[in-house]
């Protein structure tokens, strides 16, 4: 049976989103135990530790209306601050406003070209945008960096997938499984191949 290109690109993204997640979940863990251990003490977030008490969803949108104007003020204020641009391009992306992110993502770029957190960010963005050529070219600047980054290197199997070119997204992949055994992303590499054979059967 046929499955339709959408649902391969669908998969894919998923696969590639997963991928993103890998990498932002190892970079950030230190700085979101900080800020867990820092919860406002309001009626927002004070039950938030407390088994099946979570606060209404719409306590959850105000609250995050509030950190996002609270973001773009201490942005404005000071406007080249790197730590600054890069919170709230993170919000503006949880809040759906891709245009935006990627114009504060590049402006850090701007700054420091080799921030490869940051153009894992765009490669994210622009992908998600079906941008894929803008998205490889972000992914082959960071590769240009560090050519063994595992994220960089399953993104572009993603790309080529994404493009058509299913022999080369299987030889990259198939390459990250040779190259890192046992590791995350050898298996994530190994049920992407799965997933391209299934659209052949």
């Amino acid at each position: 049976m046929k499955i339709k290109p959408i649902y391969v690109y669908l998969i894919l993204f998923v696969a590639f989103i997963i991928g993103i997640i890998l990498f932002t979940n190892k970079s950030s863990f230190n700085s979101s135990s900080e800020m867990t251990q820092n919860i406002p003490d309001d009626d927002v977030h004070r039950n938030m530790g407390k088994e099946g008490e979570m606060p209404s969803g719409s306590n959850v949108i105000e609250d995050a209306r509030k950190r996002l104007d609270e973001l773009k003020l201490s942005y404005e204020k000071n406007p080249e601050d790197t730590l600054r641009i890069r919170e709230y391009a993170d919000m503006l992306k949880f809040a759906h406003q891709p245009e935006k992110a990627i114009e504060l993502y590049e402006k850090i770029l701007k700054k420091d070209s080799k921030r490869i957190d940051i153009l894992l960010e765009l490669t994210s963005l622009y992908f998600n945008n079906g941008d894929l050529d803008k998205a490889d070219s972000f992914t082959n600047n960071i590769l240009k960096i560090d050519n063994n980054n595992q994220i960089a290197a399953y993104n572009s199997g993603a790309i080529a997938a994404s493009r058509g070119d299913k022999a080369k997204a299987k030889t990259i992949w198939q390459g990250l499984i040779n190259k890192y055994p046992n590791t995350d992303i050898a298996l994530i590499a190994q049920q992407s191949i799965m997933q391209l054979d299934k659209t052949n059967q």
